[in-house]
């Protein structure tokens, strides 16, 4: 893992949406980069947050049925 990969906290009011949109059952049209640096710009259902070796992440799932797994700090809105 590179210094860019490293994780960098969001800001808790963001954290805040992003969990009000999953009890409010909210869709979210956002932007996201994955590891390899690809961008993608989606309409997602936020489903749940999770944390894994300290990053935290949205889970999610697209109109077409996928699930996504997005780092918080990947995420961007449209």
């Amino acid at each position: 893992m590179n210094k860019n990969d490293l994780y960098k906290p969001i800001a808790c009011s963001l954290h805040d949406e992003y969990e009000v949109a999953i009890m409010q059952k909210k869709s979210l049209n956002i932007r996201w980069r994955d590891d390899s640096g690809m961008s993608y710009r989606d309409e997602i259902m936020p489903e749940d947050i999770v944390v894994k070796d300290r990053q935290e992440f949205l889970v999610a799932k697209t109109k077409a049925g996928n699930i996504l797994t997005i780092r918080l700090d990947k995420i961007s809105f449209v």
